[in-house]
């Protein structure tokens, strides 16, 4: 199956017979047929026939709409897949504190488990001790976390982790993509526009699958519910962030497959990539998540595990059994 990139601003999406059509300023750039499409991501403005969109949706395939900088916006996808009773279940697990606790939980111990163990891979071909010093921090703090009591406090262990995390992180990249903080709106170095790009790309996999397995993207267990904040999907997102993006942008800079002055320009006071910076992104992306999981016991694609993992959560909550659920963990 393929999934269909249109980086380009201005460019237009069509319908011809059986194949899908994408062009600009009157010029065809590439055609694939319509029944290999599995979905659709769009950059900046781009124009999708009114038809071509009535299809995708009828045959279930999602568009997601990015801005060029990689903001995410919005996801059009079928709504036959929703489950009332789910989202019944969602709301009334909400007042489940205990629940609710338990299983986020699992799911910040996963996605600090997943941490470390990027950050000790490449550990140990440095000769300082400057990782190795956020690591032991990282466990140090990560011994409270069974011992939290609400999720505001676990949510406290778990922002002052990530800044660790990602203070480590800025010290294993070559020096031309050395960064201190984590930086979102607007990223402001390359390696943090990667991430953001990565992020928003991650964030639609995982708001297709939950919409797929019949969920409510809004209701979470862990975080918040606020307006035009899809909560479970934050939740749910957490486990993937390192083995699936922080893995694939150092693997990236690392292997210098991307080039710091080529591809990404500075607009206001935001780094972004450029376009051909975005084409290059998307492609290793692409190449990731679509290569199989050895992490778990599947035989699947990161994607098919995806999936899988926003089902294993509606049964889980469903079922009130948080046996069922069990986060990817890296080794």
């Amino acid at each position: 199956m393929t999934t269909l990139y249109v980086t380009e601003s201005g460019s237009f999406i069509k319908r011809k017979g059986g194949h899908v059509i994408v062009g600009r300023n009157h010029e065809v750039l590439f055609e694939v047929p319509f029944e290999s499409i599995d979905d659709v991501t769009v950059f900046d403005s781009v124009h999708i026939s009114s038809s071509l969109l009535t299809d995708f949706i009828s045959n279930g395939i999602p568009v997601t709409w990015l801005s060029g900088y990689g903001k995410y916006f919005g996801t059009l996808i079928n709504t036959n897949t929703v489950d009332i009773h789910k989202h019944q279940r969602q709301f009334t697990i909400r007042g489940d504190k205990e629940f609710c606790l338990t299983l986020s939980k699992k799911l910040i111990n996963a996605k600090i488990n997943n941490q470390l163990t990027i950050l000790r891979r490449y550990e140990r071909n440095l000769v300082d001790d400057s990782v190795m010093m956020s690591i032991n921090n990282i466990c140090h703090i990560r011994k409270n976390i069974h011992k939290a009591v609400s999720i505001e406090e676990l949510m406290g262990y778990e922002g002052i982790i990530s800044r660790l995390y990602f203070e480590g992180l800025g010290k294993i990249v070559p020096s031309e993509f050395a960064f201190t903080k984590r930086s979102k709106q607007p990223p402001l170095d390359p390696f943090n526009a990667m991430l953001g790009l990565g992020y928003s790309m991650l964030f639609n996999e995982i708001m297709a699958g939950v919409i797929n397995a019949g969920l409510h993207p809004f209701v979470g267990c862990m975080h918040s519910i606020k307006g035009g904040h899809p909560a479970l999907v934050s939740d749910l997102i957490e486990e993937w962030r390192a083995p699936v993006i922080d893995s694939l942008v150092l693997n990236l800079v690392k292997r210098n497959m991307i080039d710091v002055d080529e591809d990404f320009q500075y607009s206001g006071e935001g780094c972004y990539l450029n376009g051909e910076g975005r084409k290059l992104f998307l492609s290793a992306y692409n190449k990731k998540i679509k290569s199989m999981n050895q992490y778990m016991d599947r035989g699947q694609t990161f994607r098919e595990s995806i999936f899988s993992q926003c089902k294993a959560y509606a049964s889980t909550i469903m079922n009130i059994d948080l046996e069922r659920y069990t986060p990817l963990e890296i080794r």
